[in-house]
């Protein structure tokens, strides 16, 4: 009877300990099931957050290249990465952004400890301060990076920008454990362009068209000039050879040390034919003046042409300027022009300076200087350089070409007083030496320019074309649309591989990234020269790591 009265109770026993067992159970499960879907929660938002870092990142990256291929000009390059930045995040306003500008050389790395080679500045860049840079200064084992000072700078020439960004990401399920959102932390990028502490700069032959005819008043003029001259002291004469050509030809006297002087007025010699009512008057120009000058005046003979020595000092020198007393500074500084006011203001005739603009044949011309096809001292100065180069190096070939007008053509046809007795030509062939003219007929002078700039690109030539005032903005007819649209046409590709374009304002036209520049005054066109240069001589952007 114990016995099974015993059994009965460790029966008993053993059902409610599995009964305790079973509800403890579910209690388990459930905080379990509640853990594991507050972690798949944070888990989405976590994901989330790195996503969002990643396009970020993204973003940032191609803003800084965006910004860079501006380089050396600072404010297009700030803008053109801000422009990126909220194209492809509205959230990425200007004030969103850090950006710093940087000039990156070599470094000499001297027991173990890496110091600025200095021997690149200015070559590859110019941090706009005197030597010794202590301030700011980062080195590893290949490069050192400098902070440019563009506060009052007026030389400063930045190689790099550093884009930075950070951006707060609102979580979707953490707010219910009192976690609202996240952020992606601080995002970096920074691209350079050129050399980038290479030591060398990108290898130019440059031929600089200058367009000096009567519509260009006397403080646009100047201000062209000093455009070029600010423009080439960014340069680095060793490795970059220039020279100058003008709208019109230049003349000069053989005494005249200034060969880009537009040479004499033109004499008016007028010849009465027969008698009474039967008299013809004809007027014509004995004075060869620009007729018969040459659109890149410095290539007379085998000294002279382009230049390797414009700047002062040497290579590796800070700081360097232009050389105005002689040579291509001097020439460029020299050069003269006559303006549409003064003449009519009586200071002169108009008449005696009956020459329009010519678009197709100063192009053509310096195009068959830069492929040897006329005689200068390139291929003496080429060889010079090749020394400094290292293996593998091209040389690029460019024309910066800049200009007011439409090509009205006003030589080479029998139409006195304004024309001679030359006929017209249509030969764009870069094989030849004869020159494209369509005396009086804009719509065959824009199709010779763009036949001109066509075989010129072929020949692997780059071409930028600055359209400067308001009378690039008319017809060239023909369905050609504007001179401006046929500039854009002229000029090469961007870098992405599109034609360059025209938009409807000169501040579309310098920020699109292409080789197509709109002036609207003449401060501007003093800046472009810059940029201009800058496109030629800076070449496709990269990463570094600072």
């Amino acid at each position: 009877m114990e016995f099974r009265m015993k059994k009965r109770f460790e029966a008993l026993g053993l059902r409610w300990s599995r009964t305790r067992e079973r509800g403890a159970t579910a209690v388990v499960i459930a905080l379990c099931l509640t853990l594991l879907m507050a972690a798949a929660a944070m888990s989405f938002d976590t994901a989330n957050l790195a996503l969002q870092r990643q396009t970020l990142a993204n973003i940032i990256d191609a803003s800084a290249q965006a910004g860079a291929s501006s380089l050396p000009d600072p404010v297009a390059a700030k803008a053109a990465a801000e422009q990126y930045a909220a194209l492809n995040d509205p959230t990425l306003t200007p004030s969103r952004l850090t950006i710093t500008f940087m000039c990156v050389v070599g470094s000499i790395v001297t027991g173990g400890v890496p110091t600025i080679n200095y021997t690149q500045i200015p070559s590859t860049c110019y941090p706009g301060t005197p030597a010794p840079y202590t301030t700011g200064v980062t080195c590893n084992q290949t490069i050192c990076a400098i902070p440019c000072n563009l506060t009052g700078a007026t030389n400063a020439n930045c190689n790099t920008m550093k884009v930075s960004a950070n951006k707060t990401v609102p979580f979707y399920f953490a707010p219910a454990i009192g976690i609202p959102n996240g952020n992606t932390g601080a995002l970096t990028s920074v691209s350079c362009k050129g050399s980038c502490g290479s030591g060398t700069p990108n290898p130019l032959d440059v031929a600089i068209i200058a367009d000096r005819t009567p519509s260009m008043s006397n403080s646009d003029f100047s201000a062209m000039k000093l455009g070029i001259e600010g423009s080439l002291a960014t340069m680095t004469p060793e490795y970059q050879l220039a020279t100058v050509g003008t709208i019109h030809r230049s003349n000069a006297t053989a005494t005249d040390p200034c060969k880009t002087s537009l040479g004499p007025q033109a004499t008016t010699v007028t010849t009465t034919t027969g008698s009474g009512r039967h008299t013809v008057t004809t007027t014509t120009y004995q004075d060869g003046g620009a007729r018969v000058g040459k659109w890149m005046p410095l290539a007379l003979g085998l000294t002279s042409g382009f230049s390797n020595t414009y700047l002062n000092g040497h290579l590796g020198d800070p700081g360097r300027t232009l050389n105005t007393t002689s040579g291509l500074g001097y020439q460029v500084d020299c050069m003269n022009h006559y303006d549409a006011t003064a003449m009519m203001n009586g200071s002169t005739g108009n008449s005696n300076y009956p020459w329009g603009t010519h678009l197709a044949a100063p192009l053509k011309a310096a195009a068959r200087l830069l492929l040897g096809s006329d005689q200068s001292n390139l291929g003496t100065l080429s060889a010079t350089r090749q020394t400094l180069l290292t293996s593998g190096s091209t040389v690029k070939k460019w024309i910066i070409f800049e200009t007011d007008g439409y090509p009205e053509e006003t030589m080479g046809l029998n139409s006195p007083p304004y024309k001679d007795s030359t006929g017209g030509t249509n030969n764009t062939d870069l094989g030849s030496n004869i020159e494209p003219s369509a005396p009086g007929n804009t719509t065959q002078g824009c199709q010779n320019l763009l036949d001109v700039a066509s075989h010129a690109k072929t020949a692997g030539i780059n071409i930028i074309m600055i359209a400067f005032g308001t009378g690039t903005a008319n017809s060239c007819g023909g369905g050609l649309g504007s001179v401006r649209d046929v500039m854009a046409l002229a000029a090469s590709n961007a870098d992405s591989g599109l034609a360059s374009k025209n938009p409807s304002s000169c501040s579309g036209a310098n920020t699109d990234g292409d080789y197509f520049f709109c002036a609207a005054t003449g401060a501007d066109l003093q800046n472009i020269f810059k940029t201009a240069i800058g496109k030629a001589s800076s070449g496709k952007t990269k990463f570094v790591k600072i």
